[in-house]
């Protein structure tokens, strides 16, 4: 193999082969689809070495797995048959995982998400590092996608249908005790033990299959199976109200390749990523994740920052109290509410009371100390206490002429310095 490949075999001298993953010139592991010719050239080798005892798949970059497959390579195809043909190429490739001779062990360090958790998933066995840097999870939902090389039949199978539901629909990320509890890993262990404790797992002639718990037992059988999935349709109509189709699809998806074998399942995946990738909601999910991940390379300004000692709110309405509370209470600044009548300040200052004498109740803090964070929230119908605020946040109802109207008091009241923010959209 080649320096410049991103998947390096070494065979150990106690014939266990090593599959260090590490892409060329990128700070983390993400999958592409020119890499599928250096991991079939790797697989083969595997199968002719008949002296192999066990392969294992472990990333050479300091604290991830592979953080996902290469986004770009949606944006790329031209139509949804495209986008089917790159899912269809995913799975085949995961399949020839699967189907090695010997015991196929992912040793998980870091992230493990989306198309890495479906390499993982190919693997006969999985182990993870306890470091709190270790997630694993399908994400792609997100994304207004589904997991497109074979993650939603073979999370299933191994977790559950109701724990894979919840992990694919929610696009939820576990932690390791997490992971190993749901039976997503066979074990957790130290970082520094990772690499030999997999070696060990892939020299075990047999693995013990997994027994899954009664309630996931039961809830695949066919009763139980289509109680769950109506139960998870009405949930999910409710909250996407049918402006998320990945969600729908997701649970047609999954229901499919349990109920008529793995093989339709495959291939209704596949079919769905690629009419997923051409929807409008899954190209401004994927808009959105590029430009946040831009901001977050934005080094920002060279300015330094202005004080910060007090807080004014416009509006004290549920939004308006919330800010008050987590400013004074959690940031321990003096804040000032303005509303345009005392029955919207009296709401944002019960708000806070309310949170706060739970705690009292709880024996979480005192009275006192309650009373001392309550001191901080004051509140008027005018500008009255406003001319020395370093930030006004306001969180009014959506009156653009209102908000207008707002900027322009607060510049005839405020400091030259004050900073004026939105909560709003408008």
């Amino acid at each position: 193999m080649t320096t410049t490949s991103a998947f390096i075999l070494n065979v150990r001298l106690d014939n266990v082969a090593v599959v260090a993953i590490d892409v060329p010139g990128e700070k983390v592991n993400t999958l592409k689809a020119e890499f599928a010719a250096q991991v079939r050239a790797i697989l083969k080798q595997i199968r002719e070495n008949k002296a192999l005892q066990g392969v294992v798949f472990i990333s050479a970059k300091a604290d991830n797995f592979i953080a996902g497959a290469d986004i770009n390579m949606i944006g790329h195809c031209q139509n949804a048959q495209e986008a089917e043909t790159l899912a269809r190429q995913g799975q085949q490739l995961m399949a020839e995982i699967q189907a090695l001779p010997v015991p196929v062990i992912a040793a998980i360090h870091g992230a493990c998400l989306g198309g890495g958790l479906e390499m993982a998933l190919a693997c006969h066995r999985r182990i993870c590092t306890d470091d709190v840097k270790t997630i694993l999870g399908l994400p792609e939902v997100q994304l207004g996608l589904l997991p497109g090389s074979g993650g939603t039949q073979r999370l299933p199978r191994l977790v559950g249908v109701s724990t894979a539901l919840d992990m694919i629909l929610t696009g939820k990320q576990l932690r390791a005790r997490q992971a190993l509890n749901a039976g997503l890993v066979d074990d957790v262990v130290p970082q520094t033990i990772l690499l030999e404790a997999a070696v060990e797992l892939a020299k075990k002639e047999r693995l013990a299959q997994r027994t899954l718990p009664v309630r996931e037992r039961i809830l695949a059988g066919p009763l139980g199976r289509a109680l769950l999935f109506r139960l998870v349709r009405k949930k999910t109509a409710q909250k996407t109200q049918g402006n998320y189709p990945a969600t729908e699809r997701i649970i047609d998806v999954i229901e499919t390749g349990l109920a008529q074998g793995s093989s339709s399942g495959y291939d209704a995946e596949a079919r769905a990523f690629g009419e997923l990738a051409m929807t409008p909601q899954s190209q401004a999910l994927r808009a959105i994740f590029f430009a946040s991940t831009e901001v977050k390379k934005d080094p920002g300004s060279d300015a330094p920052p202005g004080p910060l000692n007090s807080v004014g709110i416009l509006g004290g309405g549920l939004m308006g109290g919330g800010i008050a509370w987590v400013t004074a209470c959690k940031g321990g600044l003096p804040v000032r509410i303005k509303d345009i009548n005392t029955q919207g300040i009296n709401h944002a200052l019960k708000y806070s009371w309310d949170l706060l004498e739970t705690k009292v109740r709880r024996r979480h803090i005192k009275a006192s100390e309650r009373d001392k964070q309550l001191a901080l929230i004051s509140g008027s119908t005018d500008y009255r206490g406003f001319s020395h605020r370093d930030l006004i946040i306001e969180a009014v109802f959506e009156d653009l002429p209102l908000k207008q109207q707002m900027v322009a008091e607060v510049e005839q009241n405020c400091a030259a310095h004050t900073i004026f923010a939105s909560n709003t959209s408008s």
